[in-house]
């Protein structure tokens, strides 16, 4: 009996505690999208996966042309060169798709890696303006159905962006004077 006392006892404190909460949301998605680092990276992902399209493209160009050298000289090889060639031709494409392959998985992982750098990023600075706010807990809108009373910090968290963007473009013009 006195368990069941203690536990209503808790149940009633942490109930007049969880009144008291500041909830606060925000829009991790629009965040994400306005974030200055999100398009710097963006931008060198694109760099790389462009890099790494032209590298694919010149093998692709390189088995098109054994495939035309092996079409056009069909007729004078013997049927022991003809089927080396085919044979080197069939083992530079697998090896193109094993590239190929590699590659893709390749980007996806780091395409993943920027995007959890850069949400990480996104939640220090959604955590710091929470704390100056006084909240006790924050939501990503997309994922929260109803919160009572709850404050929307997106906009606060954008114009952060903006005062450490132009921060860093001061400090980039302030250093190129410099030299």
């Amino acid at each position: 009996m006195r368990f069941i006392a203690m536990l209503c006892c808790f149940l009633l404190a942490s109930m007049v505690q969880a009144k008291d909460m500041k909830i606060g949301t925000v829009d991790l998605q629009k965040l994400f999208k306005d974030y200055p680092g999100t398009k710097k990276a963006q931008k060198k992902f694109e760099d790389v996966a462009a890099q790494k399209q032209k590298d694919l493209k010149d093998s692709e160009d390189e088995i098109a042309d054994m495939d035309q050298d092996l079409k056009k000289s069909d007729a004078v090889m013997s049927s022991k060169q003809k089927k080396k060639k085919q044979e080197q031709l069939k083992q530079k494409y697998q090896e193109y798709l094993q590239t190929k392959a590699k590659m893709e998985n390749d980007m996806r992982t780091q395409e993943s890696q920027m995007t959890a750098d850069i949400v990480a990023e996104i939640k220090e600075i959604v955590a710091k303006i929470a704390q100056a706010q006084g909240m006790d807990l924050v939501l990503d809108a997309e994922k929260t159905v109803y919160v009572k009373d709850g404050t929307d910090l997106t906009d606060k968290v954008l114009k952060s962006f903006k005062s450490v963007s132009s921060d860093s473009k001061d400090e980039s013009s302030d250093n190129g004077k410099k030299k």
